[in-house]
């Protein structure tokens, strides 16, 4: 009797676990799409989030666990994946927009310097564009600099012109490399998380005894310094910073 049941057994854990292996990611962005739709806010978030678990990242993933966040009135864990979203396709003006309406719904309201039209405009490109599509755009140049200094050695009479050509594509490349550097030390080497707690007391140091600076409330954008054990010292500005828990932020 026993090895009958046994079969059994492993006839139903093998089919069962056929079924749930067949389930891949395209059939469970259905599934959280369609719980979206049928307003099962909780639902959706949950088979993203186990999208993101299997390494299904995506923009269009982060987009959608951001908006399942933003109706359940989560607005901290909205905008962290509105954000990560954007690191994805910083071209994408729904997500753009959905993360101002987000930030602006946010308690604290921390204001950063604004860069103005000429600086705006200079750093459109940099604001735009992924580390990939950056080093592409540098390669390219630096190809349109080598070919120019080529063909100013084959033809002798547009020879200024060529080299004014092949300068005037180098100084992009410089920019372009600038931009480059910035945003690969600014997404790999530089932590900035998100307030996901509904509201957090800022210490002067990595435990709760410490002295009280500030308090922060979810959707806060904060600059990560150091790490202690279960603490982060978050930053602000120069000389507003302080230690929170570990689980109140998330990383972008």
């Amino acid at each position: 009797m026993k090895k009958v049941v046994t079969f059994y057994f492993l006839v139903f854990f093998i089919f069962t676990g056929r079924s749930i292996a067949v389930e891949g990611p395209e059939e469970l962005y259905v599934k959280a799409n369609s719980s979206y739709e049928n307003m099962d806010y909780e639902k959706a978030a949950s088979l993203y989030e186990g999208l993101l678990r299997m390494d299904n990242i995506s923009p269009e993933v982060f987009y959608n666990l951001g908006n399942s966040y933003f109706k359940l009135k989560k607005i901290g864990k909205a905008i962290l994946n509105y954000e990560r979203a954007l690191r994805l396709d910083p071209r994408d003006r729904d997500i753009r927009l959905n993360l101002k309406i987000a930030r602006s719904m946010a308690i604290d309201k921390i204001n950063t310097p604004e860069k103005g039209f000429i600086l705006g405009a200079i750093l459109f490109l940099y604001d735009r564009m992924t580390a990939n599509e950056l080093a592409a755009m540098c390669s390219l140049f630096y190809l349109a600099v080598v070919l120019f200094l080529i063909l100013s050695i084959k033809f002798i009479a547009k020879r200024r012109l060529m080299f004014y050509t092949a300068a005037a594509f180098g100084a992009v490349v410089f920019i372009l490399i600038i931009f480059l550097s910035v945003k690969i030390n600014k997404e790999n080497f530089t932590k900035t998380g998100i307030i996901v707690a509904e509201k957090i007391d800022v210490r002067s140091g990595p435990k709760e005894d410490y002295l009280l600076q500030f308090t922060l409330h979810e959707g806060a954008k904060v600059s990560i310094v150091k790490d202690a054990q279960n603490w982060y010292e978050i930053e602000l500005s120069k000389d507003l910073k302080g230690w929170i828990p570990k689980p109140s932020v998330d990383i972008i």
